[in-house]
């Protein structure tokens, strides 16, 4: 594999390497692992928040054992800027949770508005369990005591793109993820 670039321009930012694509494959094996472990001989249903976790939930799921349903809903608080606008909108959530093992799966958890206003719909639909596999988490910008029970990676509060996530709707295709680089030379 070639190294990196150093740096990138989306839109009217620039960004620089933060977590290279070999890595993020470690990550997302570390994951289902744990999910394996924690689902033996359980069917799971497996909910995609899109757009942003698309990438990660194709690469994960490919790596579970167990029976896996996939479905997909659309949650987001951000529009086309950097900060979350703290309220959630939720479309296109369907599946039959009722007596169901249920993971959400995120590419990013930063205030932790999206994940908990999922869960709170969800907890009503009386699943057999829920819980959140993300690929990213900022702990340090979370609003709440945020639950999240699988983890890629805690990063800080800098805003990131590639492998799925973006900056108004451009970078999702970036295999590493890279970092906003604010530094007044960039």
């Amino acid at each position: 594999m070639a190294e990196a670039e150093s740096i990138i321009q989306v839109h009217d930012k620039t960004f620089r390497p933060l977590i290279l694509r070999d890595e993020i494959s470690a990550m997302v094996t570390s994951v289902a692992s744990k999910i394996n472990r924690d689902f033996a001989g359980e069917e799971l249903t497996v909910i995609v928040i899109l757009k942003g976790s698309f990438l990660f939930a194709a690469d994960l799921v490919r790596h579970l054992t167990m029976p896996v349903v996939v479905e997909f809903a659309r949650a987001s608080s951000y529009g086309k800027g950097m900060t979350s606008s703290g309220t959630v909108t939720i479309e296109g959530l369907s599946a039959d949770v009722e007596g169901r093992n249920i993971l959400l799966i995120e590419d990013i958890v930063e205030s932790g508005t999206t994940i908990t206003e999922l869960k709170k719909h969800l907890s009503l639909l009386h699943p057999k369990s829920l819980t959140v596999a993300a690929l990213l988490s900022k702990p340090s910008v979370h609003n709440d005591a945020v639950s999240v029970d699988y983890i890629g990676r805690e990063i800080g509060s800098e805003f990131v793109v590639g492998y799925g996530l973006d900056y108004a709707e451009q970078g999702r295709h970036l295999a590493d993820i890279w970092v906003y680089d604010a530094s007044p030379e960039a």
